[in-house]
């Protein structure tokens, strides 16, 4: 546009509003709506019937004045054209420039605008809007304003939208929707890539250019994350097509992974004609969406690949959703793939009989290179949006970022051979890859000690954390070994069985934590922090205390030669010797063998809701879980010693059991869930390095 800029929109001069804002939305059959507290509009929605509203409320989207035939702003004409549509907030009109050139203009009365969060949202959607330039994304091209309203001024995309077309066509075919979804998924990586969540993405708000390239619109619920690290927490978007996150997130938040829900609910209503989850009432289709309760009906049958891209795009964890490069990995996007959409699709079938799949990895490649989908290109590496007060003072929209590059030629770059099975073991492996991650955030979420003795000196929690880590680092690096392909049997390290603790009794409510070894030594961990440890093969027996300089210092007596404040402790020690050989079984065999020179004490217990965690004093850390496996990790990470329920005692070295990837004779007991629990406790314990840190 070559006139001069049109007049911008005064902040100071937007008035304040309080009701939500609300969108106009396409209706099919009704059951395409908004949640009443967050509804936004779009210029490109066309007359849609609005849901039943309660005759007191007054649609905001009323107190629009319709603009003048004639709208004049800093010497350049717009001639009113005819009426779009309306939501909640505004009204939408086709407008002229004096060059012919058409657009869409959102209109909304300023009368409307009652609050300062109101003012603050519509300023938010219009610097968000402003700040996008991508060829999938409907592009904003200015804001003004007159006395009565605010006006933005639109690309005009006059072919509907894809809710349009299936109203039409009732189901689409599976190349169709591959093309789609291409230029959607690379729309929402852009997106995402400015760090912007759309968080209303549905049929109703993407729409048809002059040349049926799809544009996403509609940011009314758009939110810029300071980080990806941040959460959102607002219950916001369409009832059919929002993720399960934000309906029960309201402690957890939700981030990116909504957006690419909303790609799965799309692709399926674009297949099966209406969504997945759609229910006459809200409320069943929120339970719906929360359990994933959805069936592929039989009456409409799609390709095996197209069901599996939905069901792992529709995946209740967010974590066990793919990435938006991994959708594009899928099986299925290597089918029949057109070269472009026309104006026949809203009134026929495409045949693509004539489409051979090499012609179509050609056309998919160069649809991916329009939509920037390739690692290089320029949308994948722009700075994330940064929302600021001055930003509708520019006089045109900041151009921040250039259109994706198409490369050319890239016919002659894509002369490849489909290997459709090998793509198929990569999906599946960044399945299972996806479905670890989650289980291993879940893990790390729900790892919470609910109790454990108190140390005092702080020498004793550095000896703790330094434990910890050496023993953490051996696990790691036989990791790394098993990955080069193990060790030759001259290094592997030599067998050793630990000690471990066989019996113990929580009795910290008043005396504190009582424990059996291996050895037959007893133990109570006193709830003052001393510990006494009454030897089994002597009259003996320590007592051991924190220092602030040593950690931990160790008295040896006889019994005949006790200290007389010593008695009551000893008298404690008895008794809890005779409950436990009265009441409690030994969880293992092992008995003190010739390499167990040093006498061992625990120095720290810490209960979880997943295992009991024992750090010994000779740097043996056991973990009884609560399925009565237990797991004893030794000599500094290098040796792993299994426990069975039934008293089977097995070491072995770390590096070789991980080669295993199973217990031997014992598949059943999941042992990588349980080595990451190990490695995660260990991790935790590392970083406590001080008193004012082990407060649970």
């Amino acid at each position: 546009m070559s006139a001069a800029p049109l007049q911008i929109v005064n902040e100071k001069q937007l008035n304040t509003r309080t009701n939500a804002l609300h969108t106009p939305i396409k209706h099919m059959g009704g059951k395409e709506n908004h949640l009443a507290s967050a509804k936004r509009a779009d210029c490109n929605n066309e007359p849609h019937r609005q849901p039943v509203q309660k005759k007191k409320k007054e649609k905001l989207s009323a107190l629009c004045k319709t603009p003048p035939s004639l709208i004049k702003m800093r010497g350049r004409d717009y001639h009113r054209g005819h009426f779009l549509g309306e939501g909640g907030f505004a009204r939408c009109f086709q407008i002229k420039d004096d060059g012919g050139k058409i657009f869409a203009a959102k209109t909304v009365a300023k009368i409307s605008i009652k609050s300062e969060k109101t003012r603050k949202k519509l300023l938010s959607e219009i610097q968000i809007h402003k700040s996008m330039k991508h060829p999938n994304i409907v592009q904003f091209v200015d804001c003004f304003e007159d006395d009565t309203n605010v006006y933005i001024l639109l690309e005009i995309c006059p072919n509907g939208s894809l809710m349009d077309l299936l109203k039409r066509r009732k189901v689409l075919t599976e190349p169709e929707v591959r093309f789609f979804t291409t230029q959607i998924v690379g729309a929402i990586k852009y997106m995402h890539s400015r760090r912007v969540i759309h968080r209303d993405l549905k049929l109703g708000n993407i729409f048809f250019d002059r040349n049926y390239n799809l544009k996403i619109g509609d940011f009314g619920l758009a939110a810029v994350l300071a980080n990806d690290r941040e959460r959102k927490y607002t219950v916001c978007g369409t009832p059919n097509y929002i993720a399960p996150e934000v309906l029960t997130g309201k402690h957890t938040g939700h981030s990116y992974e909504v957006d690419i829900w909303s790609i799965g609910v799309m692709i399926y209503a674009l297949l099966i004609g209406k969504p997945p989850f759609q229910a006459k009432e809200v409320n069943i289709i929120y339970e719906r969406i929360k359990t994933g309760d959805y069936i592929f009906p039989k009456e409409k049958p799609i390709s095996t690949e197209a069901i599996i891209l939905i069901k792992d795009i529709l995946s209740i964890d967010p974590l066990e959703r793919p990435s938006l490069d991994e959708i594009i990995d899928y099986v299925w996007f290597r089918g029949i793939f057109p070269s472009k959409v026309d104006d026949s699709v809203l009134s026929a079938v495409p045949n693509y009989d004539g489409l051979d799949i090499r012609q179509s990895l050609i056309n998919f490649k160069n649809c991916m290179a329009h939509a920037g989908l390739y690692s290089g290109s320029s949308s994948s590496t722009k700075d994330p949006i940064k929302l600021v007060k001055n930003d509708l003072e520019q006089e045109k929209p900041r151009t921040i970022l250039p259109q994706s590059l198409s490369p050319g030629g890239t016919k002659n770059k894509y002369q490849e051979v489909v290997d459709l099975e090998a793509q198929r073991k990569l999906n599946d492996l960044a399945r299972e890859a996806r479905i670890r991650r989650a289980q291993q955030a879940t893990i790390k979420k729900d790892l919470v000690a609910t109790s454990t003795n108190t140390i005092k000196s702080e020498i004793s929690l550095r000896i703790l954390a330094s434990e910890c880590h050496l023993t953490l680092n051996g696990i790691l690096e036989a990791e790394a070994q098993k990955r080069m392909g193990g060790l030759p049997k001259s290094r592997l390290p030599k067998i050793k069985n630990p000690i471990v603790v066989t019996k113990w009794v929580d009795y910290s409510n008043k005396h504190g934590f009582s424990y059996q070894l291996s050895t037959d030594d007893i133990g109570v961990l006193f709830n003052n922090g001393t510990t006494v440890l009454r030897l089994a093969d002597a009259e003996e027996f320590w007592y051991i205390s924190y220092d602030d300089k040593e950690g931990w210092v160790a008295s040896h007596y006889t019994l005949a030669e006790r200290p007389h404040e010593l008695s009551r402790h000893l008298e404690v020690v008895d008794f809890f010797s005779k409950y436990m050989k009265a009441n409690l079984s030994r969880i293992s065999t092992f008995v003190r063998e010739e390499y167990h020179k040093d006498d061992v004490f625990l120095r720290r217990y810490t209960r979880y809701k997943q295992y009991v965690m024992f750090e010994l004093s000779d740097g043996t850390f056991q973990f009884n879980f609560k399925d009565h496996h237990k797991f004893a990790v030794s000599e500094g990470g290098t040796l792993v010693t299994y426990i069975s329920p039934e008293r089977e005692s097995f070491t072995y070295p770390t590096v070789e059991l991980l080669k295993k990837g199973e217990i031997p004779s014992h598949p059943d007991i999941n042992l990588m869930e349980k080595l990451f629990m190990i490695k995660e406790g260990l991790k935790q314990k590392a970083s406590i390095v001080s008193v004012a840190q082990t407060q649970l």
